[in-house]
């Protein structure tokens, strides 16, 4: 029978228990973000033939059941709502529009990006495992902003393009061949990087912060390629969050200054013209933005199609085909959620938000009294930024299927647990289900559990 361990919270006896159940799975879900991310697959002819990523996550949804450790012995409010969104999607199938390619597309799509979040919570288990895995996405993610930039630099790729009016087109740097993201999506890998560069990384060392004060200008640099004035608009807000958080305000402001100086001076003709589009109609490139403007009230018009139940997970891009003659998803999250999930999808996915931001600020006040070097408070400054830029960011790109809002929502979690218990505000008491022996007999690494009966 499974016995119970309880006592205080992340305690070395019921950790050392905990890390070692889930050692396993753990080290293949960091193989899993490595090759997400890079998209080994893509790039190892092989591993794409065996289907490489769908192997990893069979293996690590095994692993996590079989071990029958939790954290605790209830779900967490989002993890409640998320579960709630894909029981949804099941239930209406019967009365969706397209329910062949809810089944088809939409719900493996919502899986896929799912998962992040039940891996992170039931996987990242202690300090040393987030750095693991913040480590592993910023440094991940750089390559795949580092790698398109060289291509340009060497061989003048840029992978997009866009129009400039009066049949004249422009490039725009998108990513690599092996990594399938628009100049937009580039822009906000970027922008995703940069707080966590900034907060994370530079504080570490000497070096570290050298290498941040490199990095910067080449981000920035990449980012003008991209066009992308959601990008841009990220950056700005990106900026605004950690102005705002600093206590050094008139240093960061006239380093502002300065920034945009040097920023404005090195774009050409065209970048000036397409950021410049934002706040001006007199440019040749305000038409699209313009266009984008009217794009959401037509996505928005698609939704009030179907308003109550939606057209059906992942149908975003049919909707709008057929009722609007857009062969386009919905470039807004809100609407992209209304037109596949409803009205009540929608309210629910907005639930699951609230829930990871209250994690968020919770964890924000409890770290609060932790030294600024911790890496806690560190990450916790990072996420909270990262989340007001792509907050911003939801208004230009679509996402209920994309992997950034679950992988945070569990990386929510985890730091809100950790700064809990390492603020002493847990009360010292917390129940750890452990499972049976019967279970663990099949792997070696988690024995050790059996001394628990």
């Amino acid at each position: 029978m499974t016995r119970k361990l309880v006592g205080k919270s992340f305690s070395l006896e019921v950790g050392a228990a905990l890390e070692a159940a889930t050692a396993l799975p753990f080290k293949l879900y960091v193989i899993y973000l490595i090759s997400f991310f890079i998209h080994l697959p893509e790039r190892i002819t092989p591993l794409g033939l065996i289907r490489f990523d769908f192997i990893l996550v069979l293996l690590i949804t095994y692993l996590i059941f079989a071990s029958k450790v939790s954290t605790g012995p209830k779900l967490d409010s989002a993890s409640k709502y998320l579960f709630a969104i894909f029981v949804y999607a099941i239930v209406t199938l019967p009365i969706v529009e397209w329910p062949g390619s809810v089944i088809n597309r939409g719900l493996i799509e919502f899986i896929k990006g799912a998962i992040f979040y039940f891996f992170t919570v039931n996987l990242v288990v202690s300090e040393k495992r987030l750095k693991v895995v913040v480590y592993v996405f910023v440094i991940c993610n750089l390559i795949r902003i580092i790698e398109p930039l060289v291509l340009n630099l060497t061989m003048g790729y840029l992978g997009s393009e866009t129009y400039l009016g009066d049949g004249d087109f422009a490039g725009r740097l998108a990513g690599a061949p092996s990594d399938t993201i628009n100049p937009n999506g580039l822009a906000f890998v970027i922008a995703t990087v940069f707080p966590f560069l900034h907060y994370v990384v530079s504080p570490i060392n000497k070096r570290m912060f050298f290498l941040y004060v490199i990095l910067v200008p080449v981000l920035l640099y990449t980012m003008g390629l991209t066009l992308s004035r959601s990008g841009a608009l990220a950056i700005a807000i990106i900026a605004f969050g950690v102005f705002v958080k600093s206590k050094r305000k008139l240093l960061l402001s006239l380093i502002g200054v300065a920034g945009v100086i040097v920023i404005t001076m090195s774009l050409n003709d065209i970048q000036k013209d397409r950021y410049m589009s934002l706040v001006s109609h007199d440019t040749r490139q305000s038409a699209s933005a313009e266009g984008r403007i009217d794009g959401w009230w037509r996505d928005f018009r698609v939704a009030m199609n179907r308003p109550i139940v939606g057209h059906g997970l992942g149908t975003s891009r049919e909707a709008n085909w057929n009722v609007a003659g857009k062969d386009q998803i919905s470039h807004i999250l809100w609407a992209e959620v209304w037109q596949e999930i409803g009205l009540i999808g929608l309210v629910l996915f907005i639930l699951y938000l609230v829930s990871m931001i209250k994690n968020f600020r919770q964890a924000g006040k409890y770290v609060s009294s932790f030294s600024k070097d911790d890496f806690l408070y560190r990450s916790v400054q990072a996420m909270q930024v990262w989340l007001l830029m792509n907050m911003l960011f939801s208004l230009a790109s679509f996402g209920l299927k994309s992997y950034e809002w679950y992988f945070f929502g569990g990386l929510s979690v985890v730091i809100y647990k950790l700064a809990k218990y390492k603020s002493g505000c847990d009360g010292g008491e917390q129940i750890y289900d452990v499972g049976s022996a019967t279970g663990f007999d099949r792997f070696p690494l988690i024995k050790r559990l059996k001394e628990y009966k």
